[in-house]
């Protein structure tokens, strides 16, 4: 097991001793669940800083989910999760448009990846949500702009079919990209425009029926044809950036 010590890298005492503590559980043997084997006293003690900085550092690793403190158990290790961590930082007004492509193609990936995983679970009680969530004015090839919280709650439900928690907690995370997609949704209008003149376009509705065919080739040109406005954006985007 690693020692518990302060290296003299990082720069205040806070971040001192929360590197420490970091440190000491990637080294030790701890599992989620496990009660961390020093309290707020003992490491103060052991990292001779004051027991506020301990508890600020302890309070950092609480944020992100690794550790949970309680009054009569002491500090108790957890699973850290992804969305936990992550949902913090992505926020479109605090990224970069480079950045903002990357997650919108990272949608674009996650969607076409879990074909073959939904495909393997879905069921009649799926299609029959699904369906639920699209408004009846939308039909086959017809555009329709959904609100953001339509948008979600209807590809949440195709993540939900992936029965896979990292998946749906990536999924939970980009979220936001959605919301910036409706609030913009004036850049990519030109795609779906062209798309509409192609004959390319494909509704939630085309993606249900495709779900239902049990055709997976099918429900992958769908889906692509769905996303085909991002895809194009993206495209466009790296382009700019040669």
């Amino acid at each position: 097991m690693k020692s518990l010590e302060i290296s003299k890298v990082t720069t205040t005492l806070v971040d001192l001793a929360e590197e420490a503590i970091m440190d000491f559980i990637k080294g030790s043997d701890l599992q989620p669940g496990d009660k961390f084997p020093f309290d707020e006293s003992q490491l103060a003690e052991k990292l001779q800083v004051s027991r506020n900085v301990i508890r600020e550092a302890l309070s950092r690793l609480q944020s992100i989910g690794l550790i949970e403190s309680r009054k009569r158990n002491g500090i108790i290790m957890r699973e850290p999760s992804l969305k936990h961590i992550l949902n913090r930082i992505i926020n479109p007004k605090l990224l970069s448009e480079n950045k903002i492509t990357d997650l919108l193609e990272l949608r674009y990936i996650l969607e076409i990846g879990i074909v073959p995983i939904i495909f393997e679970n879905i069921n009649k009680m799926d299609i029959s949500e699904l369906r639920k969530i699209i408004p009846n004015t939308i039909t086959s090839n017809v555009y329709v702009r959904l609100s953001a919280d339509e948008e979600i709650e209807f590809h949440s439900r195709i993540y939900k079919v992936a029965d896979n928690k990292v998946i749906n907690e990536l999924q939970q995370i980009i979220i936001p990209i959605y919301k910036f997609i409706q609030k913009n949704h004036s850049e990519f209008d030109i795609y779906n425009k062209k798309i509409r003149d192609e004959k390319l376009f494909a509704s939630h509705s085309d993606l249900i029926d495709a779900l239902e065919s049990g055709d997976q080739k099918k429900y992958e040109d769908v889906i692509k044809r769905h996303l085909l406005a991002y895809h194009l954006y993206i495209k466009e985007q790296r382009q700019k950036n040669i």
